[in-house]
């Protein structure tokens, strides 16, 4: 008799007890993006909320529709002031805000580009010198190495660190062509479509020896072939770009675009929850501040297998 209330009273005793994590208080990140609606930032709030689903994380997601660095200021200023346990955003912002957040007890993690001296959690981002190389190569097969390259690029703001770097990037990495190079010419989208296009006319009008576009903002190369389009241009001109939105995916097949840089915006989300969840749960910090994205060059050759290979 005694034996049965004694084991009665434990199974009452279990039935009572809760585990740390159902009296833990929920988590709450927040995703400051660049463009709330855009194709490609919205593989990164896919890749957010499955990391948060997976955790049971309350998770937020706000920005501007055209790019705002003002707009995603304030999505921080915000959520430091609720006192939001994790922050996402690209490195696009002023390095005092990711201080600021630091400060203040709310760990932030930057994605897709660094801010110089910032000290975030953790910065996603791909290697620019990388990149350039990546170019350079396919550039060299297709053109040789003795050829002069003359080269315009355009950028989403020229004065990102983003697009300084990738700038600076190309300009040392293609000292190594033999046939040298210049950079004749160097434009803005600010992420708008129309614009891309109407920079590169005006570029193309100009400079009608380039043989070389590299296009660091998503919507630039599709804006240098219709571009190139509108002049109804025959001559030799090798447009690389990045991402891989649908229309770039498109004029890829077609020979328009020889190729662009690609990585998982996907893995820019759920990778950049992971490591707020560990660090905030169970105190681990990364390894290293500089988390290097996977990168690699699309073009006719790799279009069925690309996605496969970011993912591996």
């Amino acid at each position: 008799m005694k034996k049965a209330v004694l084991a009665a009273s434990l199974m009452l005793l279990r039935g009572c007890q809760t585990t740390k994590k159902e009296t833990e208080k929920p988590l709450y990140f927040v995703f400051a993006t660049p463009l709330s609606t855009h194709t490609l930032w919205l593989q990164a709030k896919s890749g957010m909320q499955d990391a948060c689903d997976l955790h049971h994380i309350q998770c937020d997601w706000q920005g501007p529709i055209k790019i705002s660095t003002e707009q995603m200021e304030d999505v921080i200023q915000t959520a430091i002031l609720k006192k939001a346990d994790g922050i996402i955003t690209q490195g696009v912002i002023k390095k005092t805000y990711i201080m600021e957040s630091m400060e203040q007890n709310v760990p932030i993690v930057l994605v897709d580009s660094p801010v110089e001296d910032a000290k975030p959690l953790a910065t996603i981002c791909k290697d620019f010198e990388q990149q350039a190389q990546m170019l350079l190569t396919d550039i060299e097969k297709r053109i040789g190495k003795n050829e002069h390259l003359r080269i315009g690029i355009q950028v989403s703001e020229q004065d990102f660190d983003l697009a300084k770097q990738q700038i600076e990037s190309v300009r040392t990495v293609f000292k190594k062509h033999p046939g040298g190079f210049e950079i004749v010419a160097i434009s803005e989208s600010k992420s708008d479509q129309s614009r891309s296009r109407n920079e590169w006319i005006s570029v193309l009008q100009k400079e009608k020896n380039l043989n070389i576009t590299l296009n660091f903002a998503g919507e630039s190369a599709i804006g240098c072939v219709m571009a190139r389009e509108y002049l109804n241009m025959q001559d030799d001109l090798l447009i690389y770009g990045v991402d891989d939105m649908d229309d770039t995916v498109k004029m890829i097949k077609e020979g328009k675009i020889a190729g662009s840089i690609v990585t998982s915006f996907y893995r820019y989300g759920y990778d950049s929850v992971e490591m707020l969840y560990e660090y905030v749960r169970n105190g681990k910090e990364p390894v290293k501040e500089l988390q290097p994205a996977q990168i690699l060059l699309l073009n006719k050759g790799n279009l069925k297998t690309y996605e496969k290979e970011l993912k591996e």
